[in-house]
């Protein structure tokens, strides 16, 4: 093995998190954020990576692979890491942007959910954090018809230090990705010095955004990319612009979204368009669908449409009409497409189970410093001004009896009682902070069980006409 004292680096684009240093169990989770690429090490190779990361020399790196009889192993194994633009070896850059590498084929993320959900697993299962969201701040410059957000409090934003601690804390409990989002994330103060101090633990970021700003401000946009954020979520609502600025009252919105998702897609950046279903809009989603193909964007329609987090339902007069919905349950070409093969929920095999992931992978933090589930279900379980986010994991990790966390962490999905009695129940896309924001704690979703049953119609009509042909 050479070991001249040379310097190696990590480069800038890389997110990573090391658990259980120096035990058996040691794994280090990777991601190349730059490529796209996620990479797994375990063992002495999981610790051989924790000291690259605390900038150890090769001089220092050979008196460990001694130590642990692996000299034979060393010089491969960083040869391998370099390969794949994992490590440099002098002097490293660290304003460098090198730019991201082309992204592959966007409706072939399988490879990716797999390791993911591989690795929420395993977080999970050792008491690790996978991720924290933040609601940087409920201020935002659209004015969407169908926004959750609480409009008493609309210039709210988390304080600048209190969000520091959360992701000092973050990374404490294991976290390996942070979303911003808001609101309007951008429009908090220290959006970038948020993220910019995310990135220098290497914790890997997502930022949720209207674009409105970003399309507009060249510098926060190359500032931006040049932290290497793992993923860019953009709000696209109509490849119309009418029908866009009908749903966000806002002349101009649309020109401003759609020409970021061109210019971050043209930079090779991983972009999500989030495609929000209303019944204003709805009909455009199969446009929205194919614009994501052909810019090589990941897509995602979402009709979980809640009240507002003060209570108000008016937002659910945008919710989907029972034809729209069978529509585009039935569509093939619709991103809601269910297809005779539908699999349904097995009760007896979920009631005994958690609600959802809510709390167990992550926690939500908003703009007043109260950690809650999700943005979905806004149930408190602590707030950062009386206590850390640090004793809110660890508190819930240990099964403490004063542990609002834990408590939830204990509820089953038979806890909700008027949730699966009915045949139609078994299409239902269950989820527990709909039903808290429509009728409190533990009590069912209308919204959701009224798309059961017309998803159960579909499905039906779906294999009839299988059967005929």
């Amino acid at each position: 093995m050479m070991h001249n004292g040379r310097k190696i680096a990590i480069p800038k684009w890389i997110s990573c998190h090391t658990y259980l240093f120096g035990k058996e169990e040691s794994r280090t989770y990777i991601s190349n954020e730059r490529s796209h690429r996620y990479v797994l090490l375990d063992g002495l190779a999981s610790d051989m990576w924790k000291l690259l990361s605390e900038e150890v020399s090769e001089e220092e790196l050979f008196v460990w692979a001694q130590e642990n009889g692996v000299t034979d192993q060393v010089d491969s194994f960083l040869a391998q890491l370099e390969g794949e633009e994992l490590i440099s070896f002098g002097e490293y850059s660290a304003g460098a942007n090198a730019g991201y590498e082309r992204l592959g084929d966007s409706s072939d993320n399988g490879e990716e959910v797999k390791f993911v959900e591989e690795m929420q697993r395993w977080l999970y299962e050792n008491n690790f954090m996978y991720s924290l969201f933040f609601e940087l701040t409920y201020r935002c410059n659209l004015k969407c018809v169908h926004c959750y957000n609480p409009k008493n409090i609309a210039d709210s934003e988390i304080d600048f230090d209190m969000c520091k601690k959360a992701i000092d804390d973050a990374y404490s409990a294991g976290c390996f990705r942070i979303t911003f989002s808001g609101g309007e994330a951008v429009l908090h103060n220290r959006f970038l010095d948020l993220v910019k101090y995310a990135r220098s633990k290497r914790i890997s970021v997502e930022i949720f955004t209207n674009g409105q700003i970003l399309a507009r401000d060249n510098d926060l946009y190359n500032d931006l990319l040049a932290q290497y954020p793992y993923r860019i979520g953009v709000s696209l609502y109509s490849t119309d612009e009418k029908t866009h600025e009908v749903v966000t009252a806002v002349k101009g919105s649309f020109r401003n979204t759609y020409e970021l998702i061109e210019r971050l897609r043209e930079d090779n950046v991983n972009v999500q368009i989030k495609n929000f279903l209303l019944n204003i809009n709805c009909a455009d989603c199969i446009a929205v669908k194919r614009f994501a193909q052909k810019t090589g964007a990941m897509y995602v329609a979402d009709i979980s449409l809640i009240p507002t987090i003060e209570g108000d339902k008016k937002t659910l007069h945008y919710v989907l009409e029972e034809s729209q919905l069978f529509e585009l349950y039935t569509n093939i070409d619709s991103p809601l497409y269910v297809g005779a093969d539908y699999k349904v929920r097995d009760y007896e095999k979920m009631k005994d189970s958690a609600p959802c992931f809510g709390g167990f992978t992550g926690l939500t933090v908003t703009p007043n410093g109260e950690v809650i589930i999700c943005v979905s279900l806004p149930l408190s379980v602590g707030n950062l001004k009386e206590t850390s986010l640090w004793e809110i994991w660890r508190a819930a990790a240990e099964k403490r009896k004063d542990s609002r966390l834990y408590a939830w962490r204990e509820i089953s999905v038979s806890d909700f009682e008027d949730c699966y009695k009915e045949e139609y129940c078994a299409y239902c896309d269950f989820c527990p902070g709909m039903g808290f924001l429509e009728n409190g704690y533990l009590k069912k979703s209308e919204v959701l069980c009224a798309q059961a049953k017309v998803k159960k119609k579909a499905v039906d009509f779906l294999k009839e006409m299988q059967q005929r042909n």
